[in-house]
């Protein structure tokens, strides 16, 4: 019902340039209409019953889509001309992240010099990988560009709390490998952190809203279609196994064979998303 219900309110504004504001007001049509239609089968209504009398109860909305309509246009082409520049606080953001990581870069390059030890120096380096990583994540999800909103900063917080989970099971893996303590031992380390994460990262791709501004035809087609709830679930599927199997595979190569080899992987999963893209857009056309 609520994908219905969803499905309803996206055609009544079908056409009107997708704002930050129009999406809100959306989800409060939507939030009402669900609430409405619940109450209704409560009462005894069959679920289409309800749904046709919730829309009724709606009223018509021809002139606030009209009105809505009129003032997209005007906001689209001010979107489109007017650049796009980053506020202080995702400027300091930056700023505090590449400190960090310099810094670690370059104790970690001082540490190679003396010693000539790779893993040695990924320790020092690793601390402040731990810092910076998030922190790049975090801003550079809740910055607002020319084409995308800026994503929920709660959501990109957990995000960035899920990449720091990756993060630190890599990072105690590495430590177990160094201490020799066999390969069976560092997956066994890596496992937990790796599931923790997948799970989270799986579950926020699954329920990710369009954040895209609609500023061109072939935008609007894709995000229509990707609004599709099996689409979208198949699709992020798909990608979310590629990229869990060959963060898998990086690492069970890079401890078995050599590092040298397990970065191969990655070049495979990059070739195979723009395949991927292409088997969905070919089934979207049809």
């Amino acid at each position: 019902m609520k994908n219905k219900i969803k499905r309803h309110v996206d055609g009544l504004f079908s056409g009107v340039y997708e704002t930050k504001q129009l999406r809100e007001l959306k989800e409060e049509i939507c939030s009402n209409l669900l609430d409405k239609v619940n109450d209704l089968i409560t009462k005894g209504s069959n679920p289409d019953s309800a749904f046709q009398y919730a829309i009724l109860d709606l009223g018509d909305m021809t002139e606030l889509v009209d009105s809505l309509r009129e003032a997209s246009e005007t906001r689209l082409m001010k979107d489109q001309s007017t650049p796009t520049f980053i506020d202080k606080n995702h400027i300091i953001g930056y700023l505090v992240a590449s400190f960090t990581l310099l810094i670690g870069l370059l104790s970690g390059a001082y540490v190679y010099l003396q010693v000539r030890h790779l893993f040695v120096a990924l320790e020092y380096l690793a601390p402040f990988l731990l810092v910076s990583a998030p922190l790049f994540i975090y801003f550079g999800l809740t910055q607002e560009t020319k084409h995308d909103y800026g994503m929920n900063t709660k959501r990109a917080l957990i995000y960035s709390m899920a990449s720091e989970v990756f993060l630190l099971g890599a990072s105690a893996s590495a430590i177990e490998y160094i201490g020799r303590h066999g390969l069976a031992m560092t997956l066994l380390t890596f496992g937990p952190f790796v599931i923790v994460s997948a799970i989270i990262f799986i579950y926020l791709g699954l329920t990710e809203k369009s954040r895209r501004k609609m500023d061109s035809q072939w935008q609007r087609e894709w995000v229509n279609y990707y609004n599709d709830p099996h689409t979208a679930m198949v699709r992020g599927s798909i990608s979310g196994a590629l990229w869990l199997f060959s963060i898998a595979a990086f690492f069970f190569i890079g401890f078995a064979w050599g590092w040298k080899y397990s970065w191969i992987v990655f070049v495979i999963a990059v070739g195979c998303e723009p395949l991927i893209e292409a088997y969905f857009a070919s089934k979207r056309k049809h």
